[in-house]
């Protein structure tokens, strides 16, 4: 990335952020607000692809170059942003990705599975599978990744936006909830669709990684398996020191 290329941050929230969050923010802006050319912050309840819409098309109306989107449930450092800003260029690495982790039912434990959010073509050809054994600390290619820490050029908006249909109107063009070929995308999936049907390459950051807060329901079933964790035994016995 150009020394003089500015950077629009935007997020998405229901009229509140975690406190993290927010604390995560302040300080980036604090160190790095030569870099920082605008903050757009765009109020969304469960239309989540209207909301990032309506970042991007706010991004497109300033003059900044690049827009990082990350989600209001995360917390983002100084370092991790250097890192992704150091290695986006707006030929070579027009989408450059961070790591963060969502959660799906493993059906066998009491605690969810963490998932990468990080994106390959699945055997099928419609669908894509979490890059599970990623690199550590590696610039990675993907075909798709969670649009919750996202480093993306303004070509690619552009380019999505001069070719959206009459009905999406110039400005509901980039994220769509759909059924594709009888498989249903989310609006991050829909994105890296596009992005990839128009020729721009995707990467990501496996160094980068954010920390993504999420909630669940405590039950005995936690208490019960901290005990056999703490103490070795699941009957009881010394706990261990």
């Amino acid at each position: 990335m150009k020394s003089k290329d500015k950077i629009a941050i935007g997020w998405i929230d229901p009229g509140v952020v975690d406190g993290w969050f927010a604390i995560s923010i302040m300080n980036l802006y604090h160190d790095r607000h030569s870099r920082i050319g605008q903050v757009i912050r765009v109020e969304a309840g469960g239309l989540i692809s209207r909301g990032r819409n309506e970042i991007v098309a706010a991004f497109l109306e300033s003059s900044c170059d690049w827009l990082f989107m990350i989600d209001s449930d995360e917390r983002i450092t100084v370092d991790a942003f250097d890192k992704l800003v150091a290695v986006a260029h707006s030929v070579e690495k027009p989408f450059v990705a961070g790591l963060y982790f969502g959660q799906w039912n493993s059906g066998v434990d009491i605690y969810a599975q963490p998932i990468p959010l990080l994106f390959d073509h699945h055997e099928n050809g419609t669908q894509y599978k979490p890059l599970d054994d990623y690199p550590p600390n590696k610039v990675i290619a993907v075909a798709a990744a969670g649009t919750g820490c996202l480093l993306v050029h303004r070509s690619v908006f552009e380019a999505i936006r001069d070719t959206s249909t009459q009905h999406e109107a110039r400005r509901w063009c980039w994220f769509q909830d759909l059924p594709v070929n009888g498989e249903w995308f989310g609006e991050d999936m829909y994105f890296c669709r596009r992005v990839e049907t128009l020729g721009f390459p995707m990467f990501a950051h496996t160094g980068v990684i954010l920390d993504h807060r999420k909630r669940y329901w405590l039950n005995d079933s936690h208490h019960e398996r901290y005990k056999v964790l703490t103490r070795g035994d699941p009957d009881g016995g010394d706990a261990v020191a």
